[in-house]
């Protein structure tokens, strides 16, 4: 054999013992490495800090002023630092009931909803980034709602494009989370399993497992199709704008990772594969455990398993579209310490992932401890709530936001505590 073709092969070899050795990474070393960059244990952060963090505003059970409840929570977003607002984007307004007319025509467009006078007035303020659920057919898509859908994404991103052409300004448009969307809901029915009747504890009660549902392959399609559609709507106005400042992009967001890493058919195993995608959000629930090893874990098969479009050159952009954590649920999570070191160490998983949007569910809570009030717009109080929030009722800042004021208050430096 030549010396180069040696040299060539020990070279390759050599790659594959390092690219095996990267994905071999235990258990003890992805602590070390979740450790090494948590905020609160000296690590650096980040000087865009401000344009990482965000939270959601939708559906809360409480409001403070007079402004119709969609421009009051992102003007409270604003002023509390944050870089990022998540929305609910919908036909359906329900989530902002507060001090709202919404006056939506019957058959109102997506680019017709990003012109109303609420979204807009929130369009305006300096965010960086806004994410917006879109609403859809998701796993009931057929052949005539994919062109339609197309057509209404496409719409709709050339008109943020060219409103927005002057400003660094970056829309993600995605889909709320699609394994839910896939089973049908989030009853005991979604609760897929190859080892039906588990109990499984939720935060909103009991659940137990079922086995999966012999259509599950005719939904991974369905997905699919959807999820492929919502994409070209998106890659077509961005062929046709070319000058804008402003970025529009596709997420697809995925919610029982963990399932999809134990072969349950699901968005990442399933469905990733067999589309191109701008991002994938990822609504972590399922991978919180306290040493963030899941969360960590979870990121990592999630960018093995995605196609970026070539928008991305390359890029596998992955973020954390819905993360929280109830402050007034489990035991051992309801003081202020423990709650602030869970987050730093979600923190660090997002710093050593370089995880670009973390988005934290939410402003103002939306679930109160008796799910039946959840179904009411009546205000409730802050003991009434599970403790999803950034304020509270009684307009206390949470043990959440007090961890990010703190990040936000030391953007390119470390803390000295």
């Amino acid at each position: 054999m030549k010396p180069y073709y040696i040299l060539i092969l020990a070279i390759l070899w050599s790659s594959h013992l390092l690219a095996e050795k990267k994905d071999s990474v235990n258990d003890h070393q992805i602590s070390k490495i979740i450790e090494k960059n948590r905020p609160l244990k000296g690590a650096l952060i980040p000087a865009d800090i401000k344009h990482r963090l965000g939270a959601t505003h939708v559906a809360g059970k409480y409001y403070f002023t007079n402004e119709p409840y969609l421009i009051e929570g992102c003007r409270k977003l604003n002023e509390m630092g944050y870089g990022i607002a998540k929305l609910w984007f919908r036909k359906n307004p329900s989530g902002y009931p507060y001090n709202s007319e919404w006056n939506l025509p019957k058959d109102v467009s997506l680019k017709e909803l990003a012109k109303h006078p609420y979204y807009a007035a929130c369009f305006d303020m300096p965010f960086s980034t806004i994410g917006l659920s879109v609403d859809g057919a998701g796993v009931k898509t057929t052949d005539e709602t994919a062109a339609k859908e197309e057509q209404e994404i496409y719409d709709l991103t050339k008109y943020l494009l060219e409103k927005y052409k002057d400003r660094e300004l970056t829309f993600i448009l995605h889909n709320w989370e699609g394994d839910w969307m896939m089973r049908g809901g989030t009853g005991d029915y979604a609760r897929w399993s190859r080892k039906p009747g588990q109990l499984f504890k939720a935060v909103d009660g009991d659940r137990y497992t079922v086995v999966v549902p012999p259509d599950s392959t005719d939904r991974v399609n369905a997905m699919a199709k959807w999820f492929i559609a919502r994409q070209q709507g998106v890659n077509r106005a961005r062929a046709e704008v070319k000058n804008s400042k402003c970025k529009v992009y596709h997420a697809i967001e995925a919610n029982k990772v963990l399932d999809s890493m134990d072969g349950i058919p699901g968005i990442v195993n399933s469905v990733l594969p067999k589309v191109e995608t701008d991002m994938v959000s990822w609504s972590c629930y399922d991978g919180m455990d306290p040493a963030g090893l899941n969360l960590y874990k979870g990121i990592d098969y999630i960018r093995k398993n995605m196609n970026p479009t070539a928008y991305m050159k390359g890029k596998r952009v992955v973020f954390l579209g819905e993360i929280g954590i109830p402050e007034q649920r489990y035991e051992g999570l309801m003081e202020r310490a423990p709650v602030i070191d869970r987050w730093d160490i979600f923190m660090g998983v997002c710093l050593a992932q370089n995880i670009p949007y973390l988005i934290q569910w939410e402003l103002y809570c939306n679930e109160p401890k008796n799910e039946e009030l959840r179904k009411l717009n009546e205000v409730r109080k802050t003991d009434e709530m599970r403790g999803f929030w950034l304020i509270r009722p009684d307009r206390t800042k949470s043990w959440a936001a007090e961890y990010f004021d703190l990040l936000l208050k030391n953007a390119g430096k470390k803390l000295t505590l």
